[in-house]
């Protein structure tokens, strides 16, 4: 008996289409059949059924026009893909970094989970992107959250592999990041079962790519760093000499690498602590008398301590580049990736004449380090430091009034600091407070108030990154996490974040530092930094650099000119060539400077003195008392003492005490012309006394003022 013919779906697919009223030839037949899940052959086809399927493929095509372009604009990292029977297939693209800054991110495809499926489902049906945008958008960073703590350990493990991968190829480590980078954007992975050894799979060879690639361009970049590097280091004869050796104490806040480097600094013959801050030169040049040592300190405004020291205690921009000595630190490394003063770094680095170098900082500076030791031909070891007390952020958010005795609030503002002052005075605490703009003695005893007990709680900016003991610190607590860098009003990078809340947790007062928040939107960038991505290395490894008197000098005499302004410009176009190994620090605003000091009669070695005077070059003020000064020696006469009010607001007193300390660094240069160094030192004196009043006194009296108001309104 013979089989009957099963009769191919399609036909039975055209007669339901006509049955209801639509021509077959406008239909995708095919595209019914799939979107309806029905067998080639023989299949029942209902009009009813066919008519809801025609609609949703009808639905499913307008918003894949309009409303889908317009929803991945609002979520980049949705994925849409149009399928043959029209229907959407949606996917999350979540991206994961391996390194600070976004730099190496991991991307991964993950099917949406069921609450993004029915938001995307419902928005399709209705053809409308805009029906619980939000509800997607907070649904997508959970899902997003949820799978990055899934695979907290394999990422870990494999940023440890990075970081180990790093730290081999040392100042290549840009060619091996660009690698990286290229080749994680080319190959995004499924998240399944299998994603982790699919990882490891993919992932290895090309990390042994990207270590070969940068070996590969070692050889041609050392032979570039030989000649761009030549003549700077060179004139570094004292160092050259020595066949230095550099030690890289290489670790985060509180990791006790700074202090390892101390010990061994006192137990030379002969050495020199280099520090960022005079608050920092001060400290240790205390720390190192009360070893019994010969101690002196060299700031930019004065010289303390013995005659002939055999220990010297100083700030960077006053390192001693002549006389050999048996060990140097050069504390906080990392700043010689800082465009204003990272020439001072790169000094010391390539020119301190010590036969130990010891260099303090985050791992973030070790690329640089490596390739100056390699360009000097010096010998580099490289030791870890790890933190000693486990940093733990706080789930909850830390509003001011749940602030705490041995707490730190950070803000990013004076104005900030300030506000969140009066507000914990008026709760009852007593306030030590510590910003940029305070003088270094300010800074010191507000320091010392929280120390002692005398304040209990801190409120601060991130002054306190760095250079000051802080003993009882248990707890930071961010009030911002934002900040205005000169520049523009940017999130704080995680390496900022995780610098400011190292200093919670002392080693020695507590076995555990806490951080915080007082939003509950300033948890999760938090979060991000401390348990995210380690640093990258910089993809920039120039260093800062600005010419010396000699160099302006001898350029002055070939361009036979008097102009400091025509000398910086040739330097800067001479010196700062493709592929140089250096770009200059801050050049335009020595530039600026220098235009306004080309207008006294002076020589030219004593301009460029003028133009790296440490002043507030935003402050109009000051830079119209800078020009005054200028003007003065060039006239043979002198400057007299400033003259000032004790009665004056904050910010009057904090100008006074600035201009009073580029007075006493210009009377170290020019003695005879700025003479009246005790007067402007008492004048300085005054002027931080009554800041360090202000501080104490004047928040308690709003905070009473306030009080009184509001009963009074009741």
């Amino acid at each position: 008996m013979a089989r009957k013919r099963l009769r191919p779906t399609i036909e039975s697919l055209i007669e339901a289409v006509g049955r209801l009223g639509l021509a077959p030839n406008t239909i995708d037949l095919e595209a019914l059949r799939t979107h309806l899940e029905l067998p080639e052959l023989g299949a029942a086809v209902e009009d009813e059924r066919v008519a809801h399927a025609l609609r949703e493929m009808q639905r499913a095509r307008a918003f894949a026009e309009t409303g889908m372009p317009a929803l991945k604009r609002a979520l980049p990292a949705l994925r849409a893909a149009l399928s043959k029977d029209h229907s959407i297939r949606w996917s999350v693209r979540i991206g994961i970094p391996l390194l600070d800054a976004g730099r190496m991110d991991l991307r991964i495809d993950a099917a949406p989970d069921p609450l993004v499926t029915e938001i995307l489902d419902g928005m399709a049906a209705r053809n409308d992107p805009a029906r619980r945008l939000e509800e997607l958008r907070a649904a997508v960073a959970e899902m997003t959250a949820r799978t990055t703590r899934d695979l907290r350990k394999p990422i870990d493990r494999l940023r440890g592999q990075i970081l180990s991968d790093l730290r081999e190829v040392g100042a290549d480590a840009a060619a091996y990041l660009e690698h990286m980078d290229r080749s994680l954007r080319s190959r995004p992975f499924n998240l399944n079962p299998r994603l982790t050894r699919a990882l490891t799979d993919a992932l290895t060879p090309v990390r042994q790519r990207a270590k070969a690639v940068a070996r590969e361009g070692s050889r041609l970049r050392r032979l570039r760093d030989q000649v761009g590097f030549g003549a700077y280091i060179e004139k570094f004869t004292a160092a050259r000499r020595l066949n230095r050796r550099i030690v890289f104490h290489m670790g985060p806040t509180n990791s006790g690498k700074t202090y390892a480097a101390l010990q061994v600094l006192a137990a030379a013959p002969t050495g020199a602590y280099l520090a960022p801050l005079r608050l920092l030169a001060l400290e240790n040049y205390e720390g190192l008398r009360e070893r019994g040592l010969r101690a002196g300190m060299v700031t930019g405004e004065e010289v303390l301590g013995e005659a002939g020291a055999t220990h010297t205690a100083r700030t960077i921009e006053t390192a001693d580049l002549t006389r050999p000595i048996d060990v140097a630190v050069i504390d906080e490394i990392q700043m010689l990736m800082d465009p204003d003063r990272g020439w001072a770094w790169t000094n010391a680095l390539f020119g301190v004449p010590a036969k130990t170098v010891i260099v303090c900082g985050s791992d973030d500076a070790l690329s640089y380090v490596r390739r100056a030791a390699e360009a000097a031909n010096e010998s580099l070891e490289v030791i870890a430091f790890e933190r000693k007390s486990p940093l733990v952020l706080l789930d909850e958010p830390v509003p001011l009034e749940k602030v705490e005795p041995g707490d730190a609030v950070v803000a990013f503002s004076r104005r900030a600091v300030h506000e969140n002052r009066e507000i914990l005075v008026a709760r009852g605490h007593r306030v030590a407070t510590i910003y940029g703009a305070l003088s270094p003695e300010v800074r010191r005893a507000e320091a010392a108030r929280f120390r002692s007990g005398e304040a209990n709680v801190l409120v601060t900016t991130d002054a306190i990154g760095m250079g000051l003991n802080l003993g009882p610190l248990r707890r930071i607590v961010f009030s911002a996490v934002r900040k205005w860098d000169g520049v523009e009003d940017r999130a704080l990078t995680n390496s900022e974040i995780r610098q400011i809340a190292g200093r919670a947790g002392r080693y020695g007062h507590h076995e555990v530092g806490y951080v915080a928040a007082t939003e509950a939107t300033g948890i999760e960038p938090v979060r991000a930094a401390l348990a995210g991505a380690p640093t990258a290395p910089a993809s920039d490894t120039r260093f800062y650099v600005r010419p010396d008197l000699t160099a302006i000098r001898s350029v002055a005499e070939e361009m036979r000119t008097p102009s400091l302004y025509e000398v910086m410009t040739h330097f800067a176009r001479a010196t700062f060539y493709a592929s140089s190994p250096f770009q200059p620090s801050a050049l335009e605003e020595v530039l600026e400077i220098a235009r306004t000091i080309d207008r006294a009669r002076l020589p030219i070695e004593e301009k460029f003195v003028f133009s790296v005077c440490p002043i507030n070059r935003r402050d109009e003020i000051a830079m119209g008392m800078l020009e005054r000064w200028s003007l003065v020696r060039a006239a043979g006469a002198t400057v007299p003492a400033l003259r000032a009010s004790l009665a004056g607001e904050l910010d009057y007193q904090e100008r006074t005490v600035k201009l009073a300390s580029a007075y006493l660094w210009l009377s170290r240069r020019f003695p005879e012309t700025f003479d009246d160094v005790e007067a402007i030192r008492h004048m300085r004196g005054r002027a931080n006394d009554a800041i360090e009043h202000h501080l104490q006194q004047t928040a308690t009296r709003k905070a009473e003022r306030r009080t009184r108001r509001s009963v009074g309104g009741r």
